[in-house]
Protein backbone atom coordinates (compact mmCIF):
# COMPACT_ATOMS: atom_id res chain seq x y z
CA UNK A 1 0.00 0.00 0.00
CA UNK A 2 2.81 2.37 1.06
CA UNK A 3 4.36 1.39 -2.37
CA UNK A 4 1.13 2.31 -4.33
CA UNK A 5 0.73 5.92 -2.56
CA UNK A 6 4.50 6.51 -3.50
CA UNK A 7 3.82 5.82 -7.00
CA UNK A 8 0.81 8.25 -7.06
CA UNK A 9 2.55 11.13 -5.66
CA UNK A 10 5.52 10.69 -7.87
CA UNK A 11 2.85 10.64 -10.83
CA UNK A 12 1.20 14.07 -9.27
CA UNK A 13 4.40 15.38 -8.82
CA UNK A 14 5.79 14.73 -12.48
CA UNK A 15 2.24 16.47 -13.54
CA UNK A 16 2.38 19.34 -11.49
CA UNK A 17 6.11 19.94 -12.90
CA UNK A 18 5.40 19.40 -16.98
CA UNK A 19 6.46 21.73 -19.15
CA UNK A 20 5.41 25.26 -18.86
CA UNK A 21 5.55 26.04 -22.71
CA UNK A 22 2.55 23.14 -22.46
CA UNK A 23 0.96 24.89 -19.94
CA UNK A 24 0.96 28.36 -21.73
CA UNK A 25 -0.26 26.96 -24.94
CA UNK A 26 -3.71 26.25 -23.13
CA UNK A 27 -4.09 29.96 -22.58
CA UNK A 28 -3.98 31.44 -25.87
CA UNK A 29 -7.00 28.81 -27.13
CA UNK A 30 -8.45 29.69 -23.82
CA UNK A 31 -8.42 33.67 -25.00
CA UNK A 32 -9.38 32.89 -28.57
CA UNK A 33 -12.15 31.07 -27.50
CA UNK A 34 -13.12 34.10 -25.26
CA UNK A 35 -13.47 36.41 -27.83
CA UNK A 36 -14.38 34.44 -31.17
CA UNK A 37 -18.06 34.27 -29.57
CA UNK A 38 -18.65 38.37 -29.05
CA UNK A 39 -17.20 38.46 -32.68
CA UNK A 40 -19.61 35.95 -34.17
CA UNK A 41 -22.36 37.78 -32.26
CA UNK A 42 -21.45 41.07 -33.88
CA UNK A 43 -20.80 39.98 -37.50
CA UNK A 44 -24.87 38.80 -36.94
CA UNK A 45 -25.74 41.27 -35.53
CA UNK A 46 -24.88 43.51 -38.55
CA UNK A 47 -25.67 40.91 -40.87
CA UNK A 48 -29.03 41.11 -39.93
CA UNK A 49 -28.65 44.90 -39.64
CA UNK A 50 -28.11 45.05 -43.45
CA UNK A 51 -30.65 42.51 -43.98
CA UNK A 52 -33.45 44.89 -42.17
CA UNK A 53 -32.38 47.71 -43.81
CA UNK A 54 -32.37 46.28 -47.40
CA UNK A 55 -35.70 45.12 -46.78
CA UNK A 56 -36.64 48.64 -46.10
CA UNK A 57 -34.90 50.11 -48.67
CA UNK A 58 -36.61 47.15 -51.44
CA UNK A 59 -40.38 48.20 -49.60
CA UNK A 60 -39.54 51.92 -50.00
CA UNK A 61 -38.61 51.30 -53.49
CA UNK A 62 -41.87 48.98 -54.16
CA UNK A 63 -43.76 51.69 -52.65
CA UNK A 64 -41.97 54.42 -55.03
CA UNK A 65 -42.95 52.57 -57.88
CA UNK A 66 -46.44 51.76 -56.86
CA UNK A 67 -46.83 55.59 -56.60
CA UNK A 68 -44.79 56.33 -59.58
CA UNK A 69 -46.73 53.65 -61.71
CA UNK A 70 -50.08 55.18 -60.07
CA UNK A 71 -49.30 58.79 -61.03
CA UNK A 72 -48.20 57.27 -64.52
CA UNK A 73 -51.69 55.80 -64.76
CA UNK A 74 -53.31 58.78 -63.71
CA UNK A 75 -51.81 61.13 -65.94
CA UNK A 76 -52.61 58.79 -69.07
CA UNK A 77 -56.15 58.84 -68.11
CA UNK A 78 -56.12 62.63 -67.33
CA UNK A 79 -54.52 62.76 -71.11
CA UNK A 80 -57.15 60.38 -72.30
CA UNK A 81 -60.07 62.39 -71.38
CA UNK A 82 -58.07 65.76 -72.38
CA UNK A 83 -57.98 64.16 -75.95
CA UNK A 84 -61.85 63.23 -75.80
CA UNK A 85 -62.87 66.40 -74.74
CA UNK A 86 -61.18 68.67 -77.37
CA UNK A 87 -62.61 65.98 -80.07
CA UNK A 88 -66.05 66.27 -78.44
CA UNK A 89 -65.19 70.10 -78.71
CA UNK A 90 -65.24 69.67 -82.61
CA UNK A 91 -68.18 67.49 -83.19
CA UNK A 92 -65.08 64.55 -84.16
CA UNK A 93 -66.47 61.41 -83.24
CA UNK A 94 -67.05 57.38 -84.37
CA UNK A 95 -66.14 57.31 -88.21
CA UNK A 96 -64.41 60.41 -88.17
CA UNK A 97 -60.50 60.77 -89.80
CA UNK A 98 -57.74 61.68 -86.97
CA UNK A 99 -53.79 61.86 -88.06
CA UNK A 100 -51.66 61.71 -85.33
CA UNK A 101 -48.62 63.53 -86.20
CA UNK A 102 -45.59 62.55 -84.75
CA UNK A 103 -47.03 59.54 -82.53
CA UNK A 104 -43.94 57.85 -81.44
CA UNK A 105 -44.98 54.69 -80.68
CA UNK A 106 -48.93 55.60 -80.53
CA UNK A 107 -49.58 56.32 -77.37
CA UNK A 108 -52.40 59.30 -78.33
CA UNK A 109 -52.81 56.73 -81.41
CA UNK A 110 -54.64 54.16 -79.41
CA UNK A 111 -57.12 57.26 -77.79
CA UNK A 112 -57.96 58.21 -81.57
CA UNK A 113 -58.52 54.67 -82.41
CA UNK A 114 -61.00 54.44 -79.50
CA UNK A 115 -62.79 57.71 -80.63
CA UNK A 116 -63.15 56.73 -84.59
CA UNK A 117 -64.27 53.47 -83.89
CA UNK A 118 -63.74 50.80 -86.18
CA UNK A 119 -65.85 52.70 -88.65
CA UNK A 120 -63.30 55.74 -88.72
CA UNK A 121 -59.43 55.64 -89.64
CA UNK A 122 -56.31 57.02 -87.46
CA UNK A 123 -53.31 57.49 -89.40
CA UNK A 124 -50.20 57.31 -86.98
CA UNK A 125 -47.56 58.83 -88.71
CA UNK A 126 -43.91 59.03 -87.95
CA UNK A 127 -40.50 59.89 -89.39
CA UNK A 128 -38.71 57.35 -87.44
CA UNK A 129 -39.38 54.03 -89.47
CA UNK A 130 -38.57 51.38 -85.80
CA UNK A 131 -42.00 53.63 -84.49
CA UNK A 132 -44.02 53.15 -87.22
CA UNK A 133 -43.22 49.12 -87.00
CA UNK A 134 -43.97 49.22 -83.32
CA UNK A 135 -47.24 51.00 -84.07
CA UNK A 136 -47.71 48.76 -86.87
CA UNK A 137 -46.87 45.51 -84.44
CA UNK A 138 -48.78 47.00 -81.46
CA UNK A 139 -52.21 47.95 -83.56
CA UNK A 140 -52.33 44.34 -84.99
CA UNK A 141 -51.95 43.12 -81.56
CA UNK A 142 -54.77 44.79 -80.46
CA UNK A 143 -56.89 44.09 -83.77
CA UNK A 144 -57.06 47.88 -84.20
CA UNK A 145 -58.05 47.91 -88.04
CA UNK A 146 -58.85 51.33 -88.40
CA UNK A 147 -55.08 52.01 -87.08
CA UNK A 148 -52.87 53.18 -90.51
CA UNK A 149 -49.04 53.94 -89.76
CA UNK A 150 -47.66 56.26 -92.29
CA UNK A 151 -43.97 57.11 -92.14
CA UNK A 152 -43.39 60.77 -92.95
CA UNK A 153 -40.91 63.31 -94.11
CA UNK A 154 -39.24 66.24 -92.47
CA UNK A 155 -41.21 68.40 -94.93
CA UNK A 156 -44.63 65.90 -95.77
CA UNK A 157 -46.16 64.09 -93.34
CA UNK A 158 -47.28 61.57 -96.60
CA UNK A 159 -50.89 61.75 -96.09
CA UNK A 160 -53.71 61.54 -98.38
CA UNK A 161 -55.00 64.90 -99.42
CA UNK A 162 -58.80 66.33 -98.02
CA UNK A 163 -59.04 63.02 -95.95
CA UNK A 164 -58.56 64.36 -92.83
CA UNK A 165 -60.66 65.60 -89.95
CA UNK A 166 -58.31 66.77 -87.37
CA UNK A 167 -55.06 66.45 -87.52
CA UNK A 168 -53.24 66.35 -83.92
CA UNK A 169 -49.29 66.85 -82.51
CA UNK A 170 -48.22 66.71 -79.44
CA UNK A 171 -44.66 68.15 -78.85
CA UNK A 172 -44.05 67.93 -82.33
CA UNK A 173 -44.15 71.29 -84.19
CA UNK A 174 -40.78 72.57 -81.99
CA UNK A 175 -39.29 69.67 -83.79
CA UNK A 176 -40.21 70.89 -87.22
CA UNK A 177 -37.25 72.22 -89.12
CA UNK A 178 -39.04 73.03 -92.13
CA UNK A 179 -42.45 74.48 -90.67
CA UNK A 180 -43.92 75.69 -93.55
CA UNK A 181 -44.12 73.12 -96.04
CA UNK A 182 -45.02 70.73 -93.11
CA UNK A 183 -48.24 73.35 -93.02
CA UNK A 184 -48.68 73.34 -96.42
CA UNK A 185 -49.05 69.59 -96.84
CA UNK A 186 -50.83 68.71 -93.33
CA UNK A 187 -53.24 72.01 -95.47
CA UNK A 188 -53.69 69.93 -98.35
CA UNK A 189 -54.36 66.78 -96.25
CA UNK A 190 -57.19 68.14 -93.83
CA UNK A 191 -60.70 68.24 -95.69
CA UNK A 192 -62.06 72.09 -96.34
CA UNK A 193 -63.50 72.51 -92.87
CA UNK A 194 -60.95 70.35 -90.96
CA UNK A 195 -58.81 70.90 -87.97
CA UNK A 196 -55.32 71.48 -86.92
CA UNK A 197 -54.52 70.52 -83.44
CA UNK A 198 -50.97 72.12 -81.71
CA UNK A 199 -49.83 70.82 -77.84
CA UNK A 200 -46.74 72.25 -77.13
CA UNK A 201 -44.30 74.89 -75.12
CA UNK A 202 -43.99 77.78 -74.68
CA UNK A 203 -47.13 80.23 -73.82
CA UNK A 204 -45.80 83.72 -74.77
CA UNK A 205 -43.21 84.57 -76.74
CA UNK A 206 -40.11 83.35 -77.67
CA UNK A 207 -37.15 82.46 -75.52
CA UNK A 208 -35.03 79.86 -77.14
CA UNK A 209 -33.49 81.67 -80.04
CA UNK A 210 -32.39 78.28 -81.73
CA UNK A 211 -32.32 78.23 -85.92
CA UNK A 212 -34.78 76.08 -87.32
CA UNK A 213 -32.53 73.38 -88.82
CA UNK A 214 -31.00 72.84 -85.02
CA UNK A 215 -34.55 71.58 -83.75
CA UNK A 216 -35.28 68.63 -84.83
CA UNK A 217 -33.90 66.11 -82.32
CA UNK A 218 -33.55 68.28 -78.99
CA UNK A 219 -36.37 69.94 -77.27
CA UNK A 220 -35.85 73.91 -77.93
CA UNK A 221 -38.99 74.53 -76.87
CA UNK A 222 -40.84 77.54 -79.46
CA UNK A 223 -43.72 80.02 -78.30
CA UNK A 224 -47.64 80.27 -79.31
CA UNK A 225 -46.61 83.43 -81.41
CA UNK A 226 -44.63 81.66 -83.47
CA UNK A 227 -46.96 78.65 -84.15
CA UNK A 228 -50.44 81.39 -84.45
CA UNK A 229 -47.96 83.29 -86.65
CA UNK A 230 -46.78 80.46 -89.40
CA UNK A 231 -49.94 78.37 -89.33
CA UNK A 232 -52.23 81.76 -90.41
CA UNK A 233 -49.50 82.57 -93.23
CA UNK A 234 -50.00 79.16 -94.31
CA UNK A 235 -53.50 79.24 -94.96
CA UNK A 236 -54.81 78.33 -91.26
CA UNK A 237 -57.52 80.37 -89.62
CA UNK A 238 -57.26 80.40 -85.70
CA UNK A 239 -60.30 78.80 -84.05
CA UNK A 240 -59.33 79.05 -80.26
CA UNK A 241 -56.90 78.20 -77.09
CA UNK A 242 -58.08 74.60 -75.73
CA UNK A 243 -55.96 74.97 -72.76
CA UNK A 244 -59.70 74.18 -70.23
CA UNK A 245 -59.30 70.61 -72.40
CA UNK A 246 -55.91 69.76 -71.34
CA UNK A 247 -55.17 68.85 -67.66
CA UNK A 248 -51.38 70.54 -67.14
CA UNK A 249 -50.89 74.17 -67.12
CA UNK A 250 -47.33 74.54 -68.73
CA UNK A 251 -48.48 74.02 -72.44
CA UNK A 252 -50.49 75.85 -74.68
CA UNK A 253 -53.12 74.06 -76.87
CA UNK A 254 -54.20 75.92 -80.27
CA UNK A 255 -56.74 75.21 -82.75
CA UNK A 256 -56.63 75.97 -86.35
CA UNK A 257 -58.89 75.14 -89.54
CA UNK A 258 -58.52 75.17 -92.94
CA UNK A 259 -61.78 77.16 -94.30
CA UNK A 260 -63.88 75.75 -96.69
CA UNK A 261 -63.08 77.81 -99.09
CA UNK A 262 -61.01 78.56 -101.07
CA UNK A 263 -59.45 75.10 -102.75
CA UNK A 264 -55.70 76.10 -102.10
CA UNK A 265 -54.35 77.47 -99.44
CA UNK A 266 -52.99 81.40 -100.24
CA UNK A 267 -52.24 83.59 -97.23
CA UNK A 268 -53.70 84.65 -93.49
CA UNK A 269 -57.75 83.71 -94.71
CA UNK A 270 -58.80 86.22 -92.19
CA UNK A 271 -56.21 89.50 -93.90
CA UNK A 272 -56.35 93.17 -92.73
CA UNK A 273 -58.11 95.30 -94.97
CA UNK A 274 -55.69 97.33 -97.65
CA UNK A 275 -55.02 100.84 -96.45
CA UNK A 276 -55.71 103.94 -98.76
CA UNK A 277 -52.13 104.96 -98.61
CA UNK A 278 -52.88 108.06 -100.98
CA UNK A 279 -55.44 109.41 -98.56
CA UNK A 280 -52.84 108.86 -95.84
CA UNK A 281 -50.02 111.05 -97.74
CA UNK A 282 -52.59 113.47 -98.40
CA UNK A 283 -53.97 113.81 -95.07
CA UNK A 284 -50.20 114.10 -94.00
CA UNK A 285 -49.92 117.25 -96.96
CA UNK A 286 -52.50 118.88 -96.07
CA UNK A 287 -51.72 119.60 -92.44
CA UNK A 288 -48.56 120.20 -93.42
CA UNK A 289 -47.34 117.73 -90.67
CA UNK A 290 -43.52 117.46 -89.81
CA UNK A 291 -41.23 114.94 -87.40
CA UNK A 292 -37.96 115.18 -86.38
CA UNK A 293 -36.85 111.90 -85.05
CA UNK A 294 -40.10 109.00 -85.46
CA UNK A 295 -40.09 105.25 -83.70
CA UNK A 296 -42.16 102.65 -86.13
CA UNK A 297 -43.65 99.99 -85.05
CA UNK A 298 -45.25 98.32 -88.30
CA UNK A 299 -46.53 95.20 -89.82
CA UNK A 300 -48.37 94.66 -92.82
CA UNK A 301 -50.59 96.94 -94.15
CA UNK A 302 -49.23 98.98 -91.44
CA UNK A 303 -45.73 99.22 -93.20
CA UNK A 304 -47.21 100.98 -96.56
CA UNK A 305 -47.86 103.93 -95.06
CA UNK A 306 -43.73 104.20 -93.55
CA UNK A 307 -42.91 106.41 -97.19
CA UNK A 308 -45.46 108.55 -96.90
CA UNK A 309 -44.85 109.83 -93.45
CA UNK A 310 -40.90 109.61 -94.13
CA UNK A 311 -41.88 112.29 -96.58
CA UNK A 312 -42.37 114.44 -93.53
CA UNK A 313 -39.17 114.09 -91.76
CA UNK A 314 -36.56 115.96 -90.97
CA UNK A 315 -34.26 113.54 -89.10
CA UNK A 316 -33.47 110.28 -88.75
CA UNK A 317 -36.18 107.23 -87.63
CA UNK A 318 -36.33 103.69 -86.18
CA UNK A 319 -37.90 100.91 -85.85
CA UNK A 320 -38.74 98.11 -83.42
CA UNK A 321 -39.01 94.84 -84.20
CA UNK A 322 -41.70 92.93 -82.13
CA UNK A 323 -40.61 89.65 -80.09
CA UNK A 324 -44.13 88.67 -80.98
CA UNK A 325 -43.85 89.01 -84.48
CA UNK A 326 -40.27 87.33 -85.19
CA UNK A 327 -39.56 83.84 -85.53
CA UNK A 328 -35.97 84.85 -85.52
CA UNK A 329 -33.58 87.36 -83.85
CA UNK A 330 -32.63 88.29 -87.18
CA UNK A 331 -35.77 88.71 -88.94
CA UNK A 332 -36.79 91.90 -90.09
CA UNK A 333 -39.71 92.85 -92.23
CA UNK A 334 -38.91 94.79 -95.69
CA UNK A 335 -38.68 98.50 -95.63
CA UNK A 336 -39.98 100.27 -98.69
CA UNK A 337 -37.66 101.00 -101.38
CA UNK A 338 -34.83 103.17 -100.47
CA UNK A 339 -35.85 104.11 -97.34
CA UNK A 340 -33.31 102.63 -94.38
CA UNK A 341 -33.04 102.36 -90.44
CA UNK A 342 -31.82 100.78 -87.57
CA UNK A 343 -33.72 98.63 -85.80
CA UNK A 344 -34.08 96.44 -82.57
CA UNK A 345 -35.73 93.62 -81.25
CA UNK A 346 -37.89 93.68 -78.16
CA UNK A 347 -36.64 91.23 -74.97
CA UNK A 348 -39.65 90.96 -73.14
CA UNK A 349 -41.14 93.92 -74.22
CA UNK A 350 -37.42 96.28 -74.03
CA UNK A 351 -36.82 97.45 -77.36
CA UNK A 352 -33.75 98.62 -75.64
CA UNK A 353 -33.85 101.92 -77.23
CA UNK A 354 -30.78 104.59 -77.38
CA UNK A 355 -29.64 108.20 -78.14
CA UNK A 356 -32.23 110.81 -78.74
CA UNK A 357 -35.76 110.99 -77.85
CA UNK A 358 -38.60 110.72 -80.10
CA UNK A 359 -41.00 113.05 -81.00
CA UNK A 360 -43.54 110.86 -82.70
CA UNK A 361 -43.93 106.74 -82.00
CA UNK A 362 -46.31 104.83 -84.65
CA UNK A 363 -48.24 101.54 -84.09
CA UNK A 364 -48.88 100.86 -87.68
CA UNK A 365 -51.25 97.34 -87.40
CA UNK A 366 -48.82 95.96 -84.69
CA UNK A 367 -50.37 96.94 -81.51
CA UNK A 368 -53.01 94.26 -81.09
CA UNK A 369 -50.16 91.54 -81.11
CA UNK A 370 -48.56 92.56 -77.58
CA UNK A 371 -47.88 90.59 -75.10
CA UNK A 372 -45.35 92.94 -73.28
CA UNK A 373 -47.53 96.09 -73.23
CA UNK A 374 -46.61 97.18 -69.90
CA UNK A 375 -42.84 97.18 -70.52
CA UNK A 376 -42.84 97.88 -74.03
CA UNK A 377 -45.17 101.58 -73.22
CA UNK A 378 -43.01 102.23 -69.72
CA UNK A 379 -39.82 102.42 -72.10
CA UNK A 380 -41.72 104.14 -74.98
CA UNK A 381 -42.78 106.33 -72.50
CA UNK A 382 -39.48 106.98 -71.11
CA UNK A 383 -37.57 107.78 -74.50
CA UNK A 384 -40.76 110.70 -75.65
CA UNK A 385 -40.37 113.69 -76.20
CA UNK A 386 -42.17 116.17 -73.38
CA UNK A 387 -44.62 117.18 -76.04
CA UNK A 388 -44.24 114.00 -78.30
CA UNK A 389 -47.27 111.78 -79.63
CA UNK A 390 -47.78 108.14 -80.26
CA UNK A 391 -49.95 107.04 -82.87
CA UNK A 392 -51.79 103.74 -82.63
CA UNK A 393 -53.72 102.56 -86.02
CA UNK A 394 -55.28 99.02 -85.56
CA UNK A 395 -57.92 96.82 -86.25
CA UNK A 396 -60.83 97.03 -84.11
CA UNK A 397 -62.42 93.97 -82.74
CA UNK A 398 -66.24 93.76 -82.76
CA UNK A 399 -66.51 91.50 -79.00
CA UNK A 400 -64.24 91.72 -75.86
CA UNK A 401 -61.07 90.10 -76.17
CA UNK A 402 -58.38 88.83 -73.94
CA UNK A 403 -55.19 90.10 -73.99
CA UNK A 404 -53.71 86.59 -75.27
CA UNK A 405 -56.70 86.13 -78.13
CA UNK A 406 -56.00 89.91 -79.31
CA UNK A 407 -53.11 88.78 -80.47
CA UNK A 408 -53.89 85.34 -82.21
CA UNK A 409 -57.18 87.00 -83.50
CA UNK A 410 -55.35 90.19 -85.44
CA UNK A 411 -57.38 92.38 -83.51
CA UNK A 412 -58.22 94.32 -80.44
CA UNK A 413 -60.93 96.44 -78.84
CA UNK A 414 -60.15 100.33 -79.31
CA UNK A 415 -61.46 100.28 -75.32
CA UNK A 416 -58.60 97.92 -74.49
CA UNK A 417 -55.98 100.54 -75.92
CA UNK A 418 -57.48 103.16 -74.62
CA UNK A 419 -57.52 101.50 -71.26
CA UNK A 420 -53.85 100.24 -71.53
CA UNK A 421 -52.47 103.52 -72.41
CA UNK A 422 -53.57 105.37 -69.68
CA UNK A 423 -52.27 103.07 -67.48
CA UNK A 424 -49.10 103.41 -68.79
CA UNK A 425 -49.32 107.03 -68.12
CA UNK A 426 -50.95 108.65 -71.74
CA UNK A 427 -53.96 110.31 -72.40
CA UNK A 428 -56.15 110.00 -75.81
CA UNK A 429 -55.68 113.14 -77.25
CA UNK A 430 -57.62 112.94 -80.55
CA UNK A 431 -59.28 110.22 -82.66
CA UNK A 432 -58.84 110.25 -86.64
CA UNK A 433 -61.01 108.80 -89.23
CA UNK A 434 -58.81 105.82 -90.40
CA UNK A 435 -57.35 104.78 -93.99
CA UNK A 436 -59.24 101.83 -93.78
CA UNK A 437 -62.84 100.67 -92.31
CA UNK A 438 -61.91 98.06 -89.98
CA UNK A 439 -59.16 100.16 -88.39
CA UNK A 440 -59.22 103.05 -85.55
CA UNK A 441 -56.96 105.63 -84.96
CA UNK A 442 -55.98 107.50 -82.23
CA UNK A 443 -53.15 109.65 -80.77
CA UNK A 444 -52.12 109.69 -77.29
CA UNK A 445 -49.52 112.17 -75.41
CA UNK A 446 -48.04 111.77 -72.00
CA UNK A 447 -50.56 112.05 -69.52
CA UNK A 448 -49.05 115.08 -66.92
Amino acid sequence: MKTTRSLCALLVALLLAASPHQAAAQLPTTKAASTKAPAQKAAKKQLVKKQRIKKQADKDKAVRNAKKKAAAAKKAEQRKTALQAIMASLNVGPGATIADIGAGKGRDTWVFADIVGKLGTVYSEEIMENNVKATESEAKRRGLTQVHTVLGLADTPNLPHDTIDVAYMHYVYHHFTQPRPMLRELWKALKPGGYLVIVDRHRGTLQDWVPREKRGTKHFWLAETTVVREAREEGFSFVRCAEDCWPTKDQFVLVFQRPTQPATACGDPDPFLPLDVDRTGRFLDDNQLSWKHPLFIALGEGRKLIEPIMKHVSGSAAEVILEEWATQKNERPALPAGISMPSTLTEKGDPHLKGQPFDIVFFLDSYHLLFHQKQLLAKIREHLTPDGQVVILDRNADKPLSRRLASHCRKIPEEMVIKEMEASGFTLVDQLSPPAKDRFALIFEKSP
